[in-house]
């Protein structure tokens, strides 16, 4: 990437979202953000944000390097408006496309107090989407976006079966939880009507609720996520860019149900 290389990312995984510009300049690295409206929805206020920034910033559309966005987990919605948008922009003025992970973005938040972070997105129906990241000791003082090694992949996992886990892995340390999903599990520990209330007792005392706005991807963070995977050559050809959904929608499922019966 160059001094005149601009980079613009998308977040679009909850039901609002934001997007950032990322700019190298002489005087180092410089990110601006522009929020979306809250409660209307991504596939009404993306492009508008989008045309705003550009404007606010005196950039024009074809001076973009390249496009970094969120594939993942994430809102239905909200997945194909930011790929839909990614894969249209990155045609039209042919440039690459860098995709990030959702929960590899919320972690690179993180100033954990402890080795181990564990990331959750709420997957409703008493599941959510769930990664594990852990850093050495040594580097928990320093500031790379990506110091996180990544020890368990993206999933979705029901809820109960998550603590259960947690609780059979045993050790004293706290379980560092973060992420939007954190509310939907705090709701779980406190339902004394879920058949393993007593057993999460020993692995509640020791979960670390994180809380803030850094709990929630932000686009200036895929801006710098995607400005690292851009200099390290990982980007795509916008038709490789497609939403990773991890499970079918309830429509879809109940879809088959039907057909089943």
């Amino acid at each position: 990437m160059n001094e005149a290389s601009i980079l613009l990312a998308l977040e679009t995984t909850g039901k609002s979202g934001s997007v950032a510009i990322l700019r190298t300049t002489h005087a180092g690295i410089v990110c601006e953000t522009e929020v979306l409206e809250a409660d209307v929805g991504s596939a009404k206020t993306l492009a508008p944000a989008i045309d705003r920034l550009l404007r606010r910033l005196a950039i024009d559309v074809t001076d973009l390097s390249a496009i970094a966005l969120l594939t993942g987990p994430g809102s239905f919605t909200g997945l194909r408006v930011g790929v839909a948008t990614a894969k249209a922009m990155a045609y039209a003025l042919k440039i690459p496309a860098i995709e990030l992970d959702t929960l590899d973005v919320i972690a690179s938040q993180m100033t954990p107090n402890h080795p181990a972070i564990h990331v959750v997105l709420d997957a409703y129906r008493g599941q959510v989407f769930y990664a594990g990241y852990r850093i050495s000791p040594s580097q928990l003082e320093k500031c790379s976006i990506q110091r996180f090694e990544k020890i368990s992949p993206t999933q979705i996992v029901n809820i109960e079966h998550l603590l259960v886990e947690m609780l059979a892995a045993g050790g004293e340390e706290a379980i560092e939880l973060c992420g939007p999903g954190c509310d939907r599990i705090r709701k779980f520990v406190g339902d004394p009507e879920n058949a393993c209330f007593e057993r999460l007792v020993e692995v509640v005392h020791r979960i670390r609720w994180n809380e803030g706005p850094a709990m929630f991807p932000l686009a200036e963070s895929v801006a710098k996520m995607g400005f690292e995977k851009f200099l390290a050559g990982d980007i795509l050809d916008s038709f490789h860019i497609l939403p990773q959904y991890y499970r079918s929608s309830a429509a879809e499922e109940l879809a088959g149900k039907s057909k089943l019966g």
